[in-house]
């Protein structure tokens, strides 16, 4: 008799019964894993599942092992002969997976074993299965782990940062980034109101609770957006709370020409479109448009949104006429999410986040070229990292004479010297930086 898992409301892992399955939930995760560890966002690896059946287990499992992959990669190691980062990745990936379920998981640990075992049959590394089976045999839940990078599921790298730039509120980041992220709605006003909307949550069974923002409100449990009520009416989009801010900072007068600028997927666009449904909006991405963004390619019938692709480092994609908008959500390097992207501590260094900087004010410095005068350029990023904010920020006021930085309070969050961050809060948001900058 075969069996499948299935997550119960403790969150851990369950057995129950189950006819044969032409693919395991090991099986894919193993896939899924593989594909992170080659450069693959989490999210998307798992999207080319997400019609299996197994999709809410096969979510679990790839974000529970990303999120303590580090405690489990020393438990591991500790009890291996081989060291781990040595092994084929489908191997490593197996090994971790195994893991994952006899630390979190309520199954029996000979049956989580002989799951991973017959997965690496299904793979292909059938000479590795007794391998696997040694090591998680060995595996002992009660161990403690002793190193730091353990103890904060961090790589030491971001762990000093960390330290460094937020001495008084460090645990509580460690603590954060290794929960589950909540699920926020924001509220399409211009399609239903707040209060309806609460109003047909509340007919459905569905509990909420109410945030800092008027139009926005969190799921107490996250759920498949496609089961919402007022999915296909476009009544809300499932956007972070922090998320949700920086649009509000633009401030746009009814003919002013907006620029949403490195856009994709395109949740900040679609904002944008609905807050301001008589401005025009471009959305601007260097990544083609696609399926992959977050919102339909027909701009979700918003005759006033219009998506392109062009590279915002340069003026090749640019028309000649300035903008009197422009929100630049600059590629990061995404410190500000790890509860959501957990992916993010195993696959990125150190080097990423000067990069990333280097990136930011190059685009900060092509996009104000095309501001118009008294224009504002908000500017912003899902970081916590102080190079990439107040310290781009910094750089970018000594190359220029014409910008005047603006002051501007937020409902959650505190100022910084050259905006205003926010730092990740446990099933609250997350970690964003902004600023808001006119040109004189």
């Amino acid at each position: 008799m075969s069996h499948r898992y299935s997550t119960g409301s403790d969150g851990c892992l369950k057995m129950a019964s189950n006819s044969t399955r032409r693919h395991s939930p090991n099986f894919l995760a193993a896939k899924v894993l593989t594909k992170v560890f080659q450069g693959q966002p989490l999210e998307d690896a798992l999207y080319e599942h997400h019609e299996s059946k197994d999709i809410a287990l096969l979510t679990f499992l790839c974000y529970t092992t990303m999120r303590h992959y580090y405690s489990l990669h020393q438990r591991l190691s500790n009890i291996s002969h081989r060291p781990l980062d040595q092994m084929d990745v489908e191997v490593k990936c197996l090994l971790l997976l195994g893991a994952c379920q006899l630390q979190y998981s309520t199954l029996p640990a000979p049956l989580a074993v002989a799951h991973v075992v017959t997965a690496a049959k299904k793979i292909g590394k059938t000479s590795a299965g007794g391998l696997i089976n040694a090591i998680l045999r060995r595996y002992d839940t009660a161990v403690e782990p002793s190193m730091e990078e353990a103890r904060y599921e961090l790589p030491q790298w971001m762990i000093d940062r960390i330290k460094t730039d937020y001495p008084n509120e460090s645990d509580e980041i460690f603590r954060t980034s290794t929960t589950r992220a909540p699920m926020t709605l924001r509220i399409n006003i211009s399609e239903i109101g707040s209060s309806e909307y609460c109003d047909l949550l509340q007919e459905f069974k569905i509990p909420f609770k109410k945030t800092a923002l008027e139009n926005a409100i969190t799921l107490v449990k996250p759920m498949s957006r496609s089961k919402l009520p007022g999915y296909e009416e476009g009544y809300f989009s499932v956007q972070d709370l922090a998320s949700q801010l920086p649009v509000s900072l633009l401030e746009p007068q009814p003919e002013h020409r907006i620029l949403d600028a490195c856009a994709a997927p395109g949740v900040k666009s679609r904002q944008i479109a609905d807050v301001f449904s008589n401005n025009p909006v471009d959305a601007y991405d260097i990544k083609q448009q696609c399926s992959t963004w977050n919102i339909p390619t027909d701009s979700g019938n918003k005759q006033n949104l219009v998506f392109k692709q062009g590279d915002l480092t340069t003026t090749s994609w640019w028309d000649g006429t300035h903008y009197d908008r422009i929100l630049l959500d600059a590629p990061c390097s995404g410190s500000g999410t790890l509860s959501r992207h957990p992916d993010i501590k195993v696959t990125r260094n150190e080097a990423d986040v000067s990069q990333a900087a280097e990136l930011q004010l190059k685009l900060l410095n092509n996009l104000w070229g095309i501001l118009a005068p008294d224009g504002v350029l908000v500017y912003c990023t899902c970081s916590i990292f102080r190079e990439e904010n107040d310290g781009v920020v910094t750089r970018f006021l000594t190359e220029h004479q014409d910008i005047a930085i603006e002051p501007f309070e937020l409902p959650i969050g505190r100022p910084t010297p050259g905006g205003w961050q926010t730092l990740p809060k446990e099933q609250a948001y997350d970690g964003f930086f902004f600023a808001r900058m006119r040109k004189q």
